[in-house]
């Protein structure tokens, strides 16, 4: 659904425009959830670094996503993104030794086969196809930078706890975001408030909460590559939406594609 929401104003709105919004409201629910809940906020100590760098690597993967996703297809966006958790693999192990089963490995060739498979052909010559797309690329630096966030996101949230974590990390990135965008693009910061624009922002920016909330308190429970795998699942709806909100060709292969990666988020999670 975000990537819907991105492709549906990010023609008007830079993407660093999106992602301070995001963030902002990210860092607005959490307080309102210790204000109301009582919950003990932990402070970062140790794991300042960590909120650094999340910061940091959040504002390169939403701001290519958000390119993505305004300027290309949501349903070659969707897919490609969906890679992460190959990227993850590496960052994993070395925070927290995680290192995927037979069953996993053959999970992560899947989630290759479908991106593979985007635009028909041999495997070479569909590689070039798709990559020579700017959606593609900037969705795959995305979806390597997100596997970075998810290693560091699962090591931090151990330490402070998902909404001490979150709380923290969504405001220096909505701080960090909207300094840069007052600097640079002070005319899309200011049109971000008009009415019709700002409902869509807000809108945006509580549907990333809910999702961010979710998958770091999962990340607390199991291996960040597997969890990551099974939020990439809303590959299979970013297809359909692209072809049903924006009549995006191709529909068919894209799906099959999407599908491959989600089978092969499967077996990551049953290889947990």
């Amino acid at each position: 659904m975000q990537f819907a929401v991105v492709k549906g104003r990010g023609r008007e709105i830079p993407p660093l425009v999106i992602v301070a919004w995001t963030q902002a409201v990210a860092f607005v629910a959490w307080l309102a959830f210790f204000a109301v809940s009582g919950f003990p906020l932990t402070r970062p100590g140790a794991a300042w670094p960590a909120v650094g760098a999340s910061a940091v690597l959040v504002i390169g993967m939403n701001g290519l996503l958000a390119r993505a996703s305004a300027r290309g297809d949501i349903s070659i966006v969707g897919p490609v993104f969906a890679l992460s958790p190959i990227f993850t693999v590496l960052p994993d192990f070395l925070l927290s030794g995680t290192v995927p089963s037979a069953l996993g490995w053959f999970g992560l060739a899947l989630a290759i086969g479908g991106t593979v498979s985007l635009s028909g052909g041999a495997a070479g010559a569909t590689l070039r196809a798709v990559f020579a797309r700017r959606d593609a690329l900037d969705a795959l630096g995305a979806a390597i930078l997100l596997g970075f966030v998810a290693a560091v996101d699962r090591w931090a949230a151990l330490v402070m706890g998902p909404p001490s974590y979150l709380l923290y990390s969504h405001g220096m990135t909505a701080a960090i975001t909207t300094i840069l965008a007052l600097a640079t693009v002070p005319r899309g910061l200011a049109e971000s408030i008009a009415p019709r624009n700002l409902v869509t922002l807000v809108s945006h920016g509580l549907l990333g909460v809910t999702g961010t909330g979710m998958q770091t308190t999962a990340l607390t429970m199991a291996p960040a590559a597997y969890v990551n795998a099974i939020r990439r699942m809303s590959a299979v709806i970013a297809v359909v939406l692209g072809r049903t909100l924006f009549r995006e060709s191709d529909m068919g292969r894209r799906l099959v594609a999407a599908l491959l990666a989600c089978a092969g988020a499967a077996c990551l999670v049953l290889a947990h």
